[in-house]
């Protein structure tokens, strides 16, 4: 069991150090990319509920205040395996 917890503790440890020595765009651009992903995901969390108890229900609605929160996910992923190619490619680029 303590090799296992010390092993996932190397992982976010490495993970943790790769993500720091990114370069300054890319870094920004996970950040922004994590702000465009809270307020898209927020705002269809918000409609499902809204659907769900404050206005009659819309299957509609209901489906497209459903698929926001899906894109937001897309949206957030898109962001940071960008960022990470982004830097990758900049990085061994200028090597």
């Amino acid at each position: 069991m303590r090799s296992r917890q010390s092993n996932s503790t190397n992982n976010i440890e490495r993970i943790v150090s790769a993500f720091s020595r990114m370069q300054k765009l890319p870094r920004t651009l996970i950040r922004f990319g994590i702000y465009v992903f809270l307020a898209v995901y927020i705002t269809g969390t918000v409609l499902v509920i809204l659907n769900n108890t404050v206005i009659p229900y819309d299957p509609y609605f209901d489906m497209v205040s459903k698929e926001i929160v899906k894109v937001s996910f897309i949206l957030a992923a898109e962001a940071v395996i960008g960022s990470v190619v982004l830097d990758y490619v900049f990085s061994h680029h200028s090597s």
